[in-house]
């Protein structure tokens, strides 16, 4: 084994009970160095600097974006909520377009169209239901059709039809 010098031990370099160098402090002072640049890091991206909450979160999502599977889920949640009278969800993703959280049209196919006293019931293959205001015949629909749901004046809707024509709807379910 090797045995320490007095030169060693005055200068912090004596061998420990294996007989290696400080072993114990190396491994501490090295351990603390590599630490030390952990929180300088952490401060150097550029949205770091960002004072108001919301527009740091929004800095940090346009730098990391969502995946897509997360921004598709986002787009049908707020298809799903479309024209219900319960305000949807809070916009929880800054960073996200307005038009995936708060759509202002959808598009769907007409699963099944009811006539009765109330008028017509136009049930959509996404599961909406809309009610048909206009009383008129106009605006033929049939099972199959492409329609568009959109919002309209005064926080109403319109169903557009196939052949274009336009009729005021309120969501039912």
């Amino acid at each position: 084994m090797n045995q320490a010098t007095d030169d060693d031990v005055r200068c912090g370099r004596g061998l420990d009970q294996e007989g290696t160098m400080n072993s114990k402090r190396w491994w501490i002072v090295s351990m603390a160095a590599s630490m030390a640049w952990l929180p300088a890091a952490a401060a150097t991206h550029p949205c770091a600097a960002t004072l108001l909450p919301a527009e740091r979160l929004a800095c940090y999502d346009a730098a990391f974006p969502p995946t897509g599977d997360v921004q598709a889920a986002a787009r049908e949640q707020a298809a799903r909520a479309f024209g219900q009278k319960e305000p949807g969800p809070a916009l929880r993703n800054p960073g996200q377009p307005a038009a995936d959280v708060d759509p202002d049209r959808i598009e769907a196919r007409v699963a099944r169209v009811d006539h009765g006293p109330g008028g017509r019931l136009v049930e959509l293959a996404n599961g909406q239901s809309w009610r048909v205001l206009d009383g008129s015949s106009q605006g033929h629909l049939a099972e199959g059709d492409l329609i568009t749901v959109r919002k309209a004046a005064l926080g109403g809707y319109q169903l557009v039809t196939a052949a274009g024509v336009g009729l005021r709807v309120r969501r039912v379910h």
